[in-house]
């Protein structure tokens, strides 16, 4: 046997084994040699696939954190796996079905400005999760396969510890190369830009995909396919991209889904995908894709929606090599960008070298203002065979600050891995896969480099006058050398926790520029630390403490960054934090008192944290920013617009009214970061007749609508949003989450808001939670479709109903037992799949899918037992229509009978308000004709429900060891562990459900009194099931014990040989009480497997037949089943149906077997006969024996009842228990 795979990776991976080790050198006192161990690793450890030439190493047995994983495969020349193609995820499947853990892959979001990508650089393009994942938890970053759940991905934790696969070979793209820079000059159509050998143009007309596409060929060319990161920065740089374009380019998955492809053929080598892209939830169609957003990353979109378009062609001619084109305003051979002229030096030389050669040419070296003059500069050098090209910073004059050689400021950085480092040097470009990320080099190497001057003509922007610096907020250190104010913060976190934190007070974690902001950091620090009072310790922790700064390297294959998106040009690492180790990707201060230094930390360890906000406008006490007589307050807390109003009301404020140009940038240059997408609730509301208001009565005399919008989309767009994109406005429905920005005067800063008005609902109309609502569609003539429906609500000064919380549902639904259909409710995503809003613009706050729903067809009612389900819009349904009270009209309470009783349905209840033990609060519901009430269906528990909630008790109900007071059996259900085991009395808990408690504890109670009499009890045989081991569990069902496997998926012949095995078969269905029995527990699985296999099979006489035999009288066929051709039987896990399907998919299933008789039944049987036996051959001649024998057979007969009688109570405690 040769060495398990793990041994020698993890070996690896933890530093015991080097690579250095393995090529020959021996490892401590025992002198272990492991050349032999590295000749063997290829042939032993590794898997290779034959058809694409790529080696595997499958390391299951490992217990690795992601970045350890990474580090080895990369000790052995390889890279953590990626996965490109459809044949590779197949391929992998199969090696590692038999393993039973997730695995780590290269998948990763390490980089927080985008979105996920793989490790080493190969294009996310095809895309196989597992459902739920990926999370939107900012912290599971890293991805793995999981073998258990068909080898589909799942996103984890970097540093949980899980095997992983090892990936090596070399990509082979055929006949296709990525261009270099000398294809020569060439000839492009009017208008069109030049690169690389093609011709470019944006076009700004919206146009569905197809569309787009089909005026792309028209021009002789395509959707443009982007090949490398040079040429996405040419499209963002050059050839007038804007921050707010959705341009369509030629990404799509519509040969095969989730697996994306280039519409002119070209072979995908690499994506940039925006953050949270590509969005594939329940296999929505988002099958195109297009460019947006201040970076020009990619998102996929529906392929109906509209947007402009970048076509891409072929040139119509090449060049001579001679003509050298001349950009207006400079020299000959500098290429201009913007106000600027550029030229790459011919002669290489030293950093100090090419900064006097730019000199001489009154010029320097280049500097770099923001990512898109980087764009300009990767898509002017990135493909070109040098490896770096200076650039005009350097750390070499003050060491651990970077300057620019010219005296500018240093506003960006572009940081490649491990960068900046703790040596001193000068800092170049890199060019090729790396291209435009920053190394710190040497400045004594000899490189090529980029000078910059002003173009001639071009104006240099005025400088602002300085004005006096604000005050920070009480509570946070200032400084006159920052334009940040700092605040110590305690109770542990994540690094993800702390960032997440400081961002909803309106900042981020400390970004530190300087050595004077770290002074003041570190001083606050020490200030909060020797303050010997104990609430300072209790609030500061210990002396030693560590604390997290927004300083991070999550992207290996970048450099560092601050997480509010500013420049790193100063760094203060330890002596202990040279080199940083392993997944140590995050950012700290660490140390005693004085003695504080930066260190690198795993992002998810637990510490104290320092929170940054911008010094950039003067504020009040209690931090609302102050701008003429007003004051706002920008919160970053996303919620809908009616709990964003009364965040702003609480505080004597209102949403924002903004009523002119300057105070629109004020607010959007002052409380709206550059780098975030998030957008701001403002105070401007759209009336259905699409006039706009302010919320507070202001004249709306100044709008700042962005491009195409208002559009009034489902005209249920009735609140207005500032954008983070120029500020400008956008309609939108009142319910998506949102910031927002409130506002108030001096004036009015210690006012009150009136209380909302008190009233009434009309005639007919029901009044609950502060709403009127009315159900129609008890007759057919008064069914509408969804559409109609609405109208029908706003006509009568409402709209459908919105389900803010359990409440209202359980309202609404016990009014619903005498409607003919489902009714429409508001729920609908027409506006943006999968974006449910309430049509009268109410926030989400609660949800109640069916099972198997939504199924996203735009709209949404009711399904059976108050679940939701989505429906046709042109379906003709009832219909719930909701408006507010009206003032003008009284509401008269409701009154309770002097009986005490409320009827509804076919029964009275009644609450009783005193707490008593279960057999008295029976005895008291006797006394006055009645019992402990039953509930027999949701609309009655719905009912009953609501009423007790007006006494805020727990109540009894008649449910007793599983048997109803008044004979019903138990039909309703709860999955947290109840009912308990041995405890016998049932309640009705505040949250809705049933929950078992001891007999003699003391509630409240409600009796009921019905006329309706009590089905009898559903047959149970006798007889028992094998116990529960090895996790398998038997159910028991009339006179049958079931087995559900939802975790191996299996054919269907496997699992019969499976049921087989466990001396079984699999299930055959001899009646309706069966298949809802087993409905109602292959549902609950449904994440797990939509379908387990059933007995049912045809014969080759086209013959239905069970398995065991089973005569078939009773089929659950599903809509359009059975089929012609296929030839084994599933039950639907959402539905309940069947479906005859592939004998070779692979499914859950359920195995079935016959009760077996009691043991002690059994043993009473066999006493019973020996006795008699006995009797009769001694019985003659012996009459006192007789009379002793008697004697003993009465004992035993006694002992036997009494055996028989617990198994009846066991066997009833076990149906309890399921």
């Amino acid at each position: 046997m040769g060495h398990p795979a793990y041994s020698l990776s993890s070996l690896i991976a933890n530093g015991t084994v080097s690579v250095q080790m393995l090529a020959g050198q021996t490892v401590g006192s025992g002198m272990v040699q492991l050349q032999t161990l590295m000749q063997t690793n290829t042939i032993r450890f590794w898997k290779t696939d034959p058809s694409t030439g790529f080696h595997y190493q499958i390391n299951s047995q490992s217990a690795l954190t992601w970045h350890q994983a990474r580090k080895s495969c990369q000790q052995q020349n390889a890279e953590l796996l990626s996965i490109t193609q459809l044949h590779e995820q197949m391929y992998l499947r199969g090696l590692t079905e038999s393993m039973g853990s997730a695995l780590w892959t290269g998948l990763n979001r390490l980089d927080l400005k985008s979105g996920w990508q793989w490790i080493g650089g190969s294009p996310f393009r095809y895309l196989n999760w597992a459902p739920g994942s990926p999370s939107p938890e900012s912290g599971k970053i890293c991805a793995a396969l999981n073998p258990g759940r068909n080898a589909k991905w799942e996103d984890w934790e970097c540093d949980r510890k899980l095997g992983y696969i090892c990936k090596r070979g070399t990509t082979r793209l055929d006949s296709f190369t990525v261009p270099s820079d000398d294809v020569g000059p060439i000839k492009c159509p009017d208008g069109w830009m030049s690169y690389a050998g093609h011709c470019y143009m944006i076009h700004r007309e919206p146009k569905i995909w197809k569309e787009a596409l089909t005026s792309c060929r028209k021009e002789d060319g395509d959707l443009a396919s982007i090949r490398n990161v040079e040429e996405h920065n040419f499209i963002v740089s050059q050839i007038g991209f804007k921050p707010t374009d959705e341009l369509w380019i030629g990404l799509n998955d519509f040969k095969v889904q989730m697996f994306f492809e280039w519409s002119d053929g070209t072979p995908v080598t690499y994506t940039k995908w925006q953050r949270g892209e590509p969005t594939r939830t329940n296999n929505r169609q988002e099958d195109c894709v297009a460019v947006k957003g201040q970076d020009g990353y990619w998102a996929d979109h529906l392929c109906e929606k509209k947007v402009g378009y970048i076509c891409k062609r072929k040139p119509l001619s090449q060049l001579s090599q001679k003509m050298e084109s001349t950009d207006a305003g400079c020299q000959k051979g500098w290429k201009r960008y913007g106000t600027y002229c550029y030229s790459i030096g011919q002669i290489p030389g030293t950093f100090l070298e090419a900064n006097k050669i730019c000199e001489r040419n009154k010029s320097y070296l280049a500097s770099i203002e923001n990512r898109y003059e980087q764009a300009y500069l990767i898509s002017l050098v990135g493909l070109r065979p040098e490896k770096y090209f200076w650039i005009g910073l350097s750390d070499v004059e003050e060491e651990g600050t970077f300057k620019w050689t010219n005296g500018e400021a240093v506003l960006f950085t572009h940081w490649d891995s491990a960068m900046p480092g703790r040596n001193p040097g000068c800092v170049a470009m890199r060019t090729g896969t790396a291209a435009g990320l920053w190394d710190v080099l040497n400045c004594e190497r000899v490189e090529t480099f980029l000078c910059k001057q002003w173009a001639e003509g071009a104006t240099p922007p005025t400088i602002s006058p300085t004005t006096p610096s604000p005050t920070c907020p009480q509570g946070w250190e200032l400084s006159t050398y920052s334009s940040s104010c700092f605040k110590v913060s305690s109770k542990l976190k994540t690094w993800f926790e702390a960032r997440d934190f400081c961002r909803e007070i309106g900042g981020d974690l400390a970004t530190i520029q300087s050595k004077e902001e770290n002074r003041i950091i570190k001083t606050a620090i020490n200030f909060c630390l020797y303050k010997l009072h104990l609430y300072l310790f209790i609030y500061c922790g210990s002396l030693f403490s560590t604390y997290w700064t927004g300083i991070f390297s999550l992207n290996p294959d970048e450099g560092f960054a601050w997480s509010d998106g500013s420049p790193v040009r100063y760094t203060d690492w330890g002596e202990r934090s040279r080199n940083r180790e392993g997944d140590k990707d995050c950012g700290v201060i660490r140390g005693y008192s004085f003695a504080l230094h930066w260190e690198h930390a795993s992002c998810e360890m637990l510490h104290d944290w320092i929170c940054q906000i911008k010094k950039e406008y003067q504020t009040t006490k209690d931090g609302w920013i102050i701008y003429e007589d007003k004051q706002y307050f920008f919160s970053k807390n996303e919620v809908p617009m009616e709990k964003a109003r009364e965040f702003c009301q609480k505080n004597f404020a209102d949403l924002a009214v903004i009523e002119s140009e300057s105070e629109r940038k004020f607010l959007w240059k002052t409380g709206i970061s550059p780098h975030e997408t998030r957008s701001y609730f403002i105070g401007l509301t759209v009336s259905l007749d699409k006039k706009f208001n302010w919320m507070d009565g202001t004249p709306v005399n100044y709008v700042a609508w962005a491009p195409n919008e208002p559009n009034f989309a489902n005209n249920d767009e009735n609140c207005v949003i500032m954008i983070s994109a120029f500020g400008l406005w956008n309609d939108i429905n009142c319910g998506y989450p949102s910031g927002f920005i409130c506002e108030r005067h001096n004036s009015t800063i210690n006012s009150t808001f009136a209380p909302a008005p008190l009233g009434g609902c009309p005639e007919t109309w029901l009044l609950f939670n502060n709403k009127c609502f009315k159900i129609f569609g008890s007759s057919e003539n008064e069914t509408l479709t969804w559409h109609a429906a609405r109208m029908a609500c706003i006509n009568l000064g409402g709209n459908l109903a919105s389900i803010p919380n359990k409440e209202v549902q359980a309202f609404l639904f016990y009014h619903l037992r005498e409607v003919m259909t489902d009714p429409w409710i508001g729920l609908n995503d027409i506006n943006s799949d999968l974006s449910f809003l309430w049509t009268d613009g109410s926030g989400v706050s609660y949800k109640n899918w069916a099972n198997g729903a939504p199924t996203y067809r735009r709209t949404y009612s009711y399904y059976y037992e108050g679940k939701w389900k989505d429906e046709d819009c042109e379906n003709d349904k009832s219909y719930i229509c909701q408006m507010n009270l009206n003032p003008k009209l009284l509401h008269s309470p409701t009154t309770i009978p002097a009986s005490g009783f409320i009827h509804y349905g076919d029964s009275s209840y009644s609450v009783i308000h005193s707490k008593m033990k279960w057999e008295e609060a029976r005895k008291n519901c006797k006394d006055s004709s009645s019992d402990l009430a039953s509930i027999l269906d949701i609309h009655s528990h719905s009912f009953l429900w609501l009423q007790m909630l007006k006494y805020g008790e727990c109540v009894w109900i008649g449910l007793n060891s599983n048997v109803v007071s008044v004979g019903y059996y138990c039909t309703m259900t709860n999955k947290n562990k109840e009912p308990k085991e041995k405890i016998a009395c049932v309640y009705l808990d505040l949250d809705g459900t049933w929950k078992t408690a001891s007999c003699n504890e003391s509630y409240f109670s409600v009796c009921k009194r019905s006329d309706v009499v009590a089905p009898p009890d559903p047959p149970q045989l006798p007889g028992n099931c094998p116990e529960s081991k090895e996790l398998r569990s038997w159910i028991p069902f009339d006179g049958h014990c079931y087995y559900i496997e939802s975790s191996a998926m299996k054919s269907w012949a496997q699992a019969s040989l499976e049921c087989i095995r466990l001396d079984a078969t699999l299930v055959s269905v001899e009646d309706l009480a069966e298949s809802n029995f087993l409905t109602h527990r292959i549902q609950a699985l449904e994440s797990k497997t939509q379908g387990f296999w059933t007995g049912m099979y045809r014969n080759v006489d086209d013959q239905w037949l069970w398995l065991d035999n089973t005569i078939v009288d009773f089929v659950n066929w599903n809509v359009k089943m059975p089929t012609e051709s296929e030839h084994c039987v599933e039950i639907s896990a959402p539905s309940g149906y069947w479906n005859n399907i592939l004998c070779s998919s692979e499914k859950g299933f359920v195995c079935k077997k016959p009760k077996k008789e009691s043991v002690a039944t059994a043993h009473l049987t066999t006493w019973i006969l020996v006795i008699l036996a006995t009797l009769i051959l001694t019985g003659a001649g012996l009459a006192g024996c007789f009379f002793y024998k008697k004697k003993r057979q009465n004992q035993l007969q006694g002992d036997g009842q009494r055996a028989e009688t617990l198994l009846k109570c066991s066997d009833a405690n076990e149906q309890v228990i399921l």
